[in-house]
């Protein structure tokens, strides 16, 4: 996981890169091999073990984002400033370089990571959603573009995405999904003469999926035996700047003013190389 960047080319075809532009996400191919993905499960469980200790490096937020302790998803963000292992893939060549099509943009930096683990038997349901008004800190809310790397084999029986194609063209309606959208398996047929076409987004151990940040999301309970772990990776661009009106938990870590484009240490350069830039 520690190639330069420089090494890879995107791997992506045009025709992948069209289908993100129409339907707002697209399956990338294997980008960790058998050996990096035990790392990394052995990474999440260290981090979890390790959570409050004072003498060791923490995320910046631990939390069951159900507050349903009988069925749990599992928050961890910014997983990558207490783990070595999740840092790299943070900068991860491979992900990085697909990014740069899809944004068409000449910089990204990691806005942070978020893990989502459901544990076996009983993760809960994530309930339909999009990313970016969940950011309101962040302007403007369309060129925030998310990798979504999957550490066990995810499918629709331990809590696979659901996406709504095309759903990402229609703006910030995040009202509309928790009035209407509040039932996970029975979402509405339409939207503004828009048919809603839920398509299931199983992403095998190992593989990346990418989706736009007003694309339309959730994904159901883990029923099955193994936990289902995952990361985002949330990235900005130079074209995001900070809106200090709003709230998020990594606002006490940005330091540019009202309106400044968001830059800072925590927020570091994937794209280009750093030692390119």
């Amino acid at each position: 996981m520690a190639a330069r960047q420089g090494a890879f080319s995107s791997m992506l075809t045009p025709e992948q890169v069209g289908m993100f532009d129409r339907d707002g996400y697209v399956l990338g191919g294997r980008i960790l091999n058998d050996m990096e993905i035990k790392t990394l499960q052995d990474e999440l469980d260290r981090v979890i073990q390790d959570h409050g200790k004072p003498d060791v490096p923490q995320p910046v937020l631990l939390t069951n984002m159900t507050e349903n302790d009988q069925h749990p998803v599992w928050q961890i963000l910014n997983i990558f400033e207490a783990s070595n292992a999740l840092r790299q893939l943070v900068h991860h060549p491979v992900i990085v370089e697909e990014m740069a099509p899809m944004t068409r943009v000449h910089q990204l930096r990691i806005w942070h990571d978020q893990i989502q683990y459901k544990p076996a038997d009983t993760g809960g349901i994530s309930h339909w959603h999009q990313d970016s008004p969940y950011w309101p800190i962040l302007q403007p809310k369309h060129k925030q573009v998310s990798a979504w790397m999957a550490m066990d084999d995810v499918d629709e029986s331990n809590g696979c995405m659901s996406m709504i194609r095309g759903s990402h063209l229609w703006g910030d309606q995040i009202e509309f999904l928790h009035e209407h959208l509040s039932n996970f398996h029975h979402p509405p047929t339409e939207f503004q003469g828009h048919p809603l076409h839920v398509e299931l987004r199983p992403v095998p151990a190992g593989y990346v999926h990418y989706h736009h940040a007003l694309t339309w999301h959730g994904s159901q309970a883990n029923t099955s035996d193994p936990p289902r772990r995952v990361i985002a990776l949330h990235y900005i661009t130079e074209r995001t700047r900070y809106d200090e009106s709003g709230e998020h938990p990594m606002k006490p870590f940005i330091s540019v003013a009202d309106g400044q484009p968001l830059i800072g240490a925590r927020f570091p350069i994937v794209w280009p190389a750093p030692e390119t830039v």
